[in-house]
């Protein structure tokens, strides 16, 4: 019993620390940029030792990469309440709508992933993440695929590029100076005109 209690006290010891390195690190990379931040940086911010930090973490990259992966997870597990009964207009509705909410409650996050990613020296994602990111979202295309399919697209891949280029600009313009004066219900019903019944 008296190991249990100390195995456990040592499991939350250890997650508090891991906590406290991600929410460091999520405040400096935005405050100083993906690359002007440091691991010592981060282990001081989290007031851990340098040590500690990379015994939990290889590298600021795989920090970025655990802030990424919790992001995706918590998207992931939105889009899956996506009916996928839907005809293409009402699916690619369903989805503008939750994408534009979930920016919207995580966009501290969604502007650091976005900034980091498009800042010179950036982060270089592992061939594992890139993986991660391709097999998570995959059923989510090919949801939509089959809904190109079925409107008889002759390219679902290029449509598909469409979409996620058209959805980006939305999101871009939700969270940065247009703020909650972008019709951005508009522009959906705008472009989801494209999929209507002929």
């Amino acid at each position: 019993m008296l190991m249990i209690k100390v195995d456990n006290k040592k499991q939350l010891a250890r997650e508090k620390s891991i906590q406290s390195i991600r929410d460091s690190a999520v405040h400096l990379f935005s405050k100083h940029g993906f690359s002007a931040t440091t691991m010592e940086m981060i282990a001081k911010h989290a007031k851990v030792s340098k040590g500690l930090a990379y015994n939990y973490f290889k590298s600021k990259n795989q920090i970025f990469e655990l802030i990424i992966d919790e992001h995706l997870s918590k998207q992931e597990a939105i889009y899956k309440t996506i009916s996928p009964s839907q005809s293409a207009q009402e699916y690619l509705r369903e989805f503008f709508q939750k994408a534009i909410d979930f920016a919207m409650q995580e966009k501290k996050t969604f502007i650091l992933i976005t900034v980091c990613l498009f800042q010179p020296n950036s982060v270089t994602l592992s061939k594992k993440m890139t993986e991660s990111i391709e097999r998570r979202f995959a059923p989510f295309k090919e949801a939509m695929r089959d809904r190109f399919r079925s409107l008889d697209i002759k390219d679902p891949d290029a449509e598909m590029l469409f979409v996620k280029t058209f959805m980006h600009g939305i999101l871009m313009n939700q969270c940065t100076q247009q703020g909650d004066n972008f019709p951005k219900m508009k522009m959906v019903e705008l472009f989801l005109q494209r999929y209507a019944p002929k």
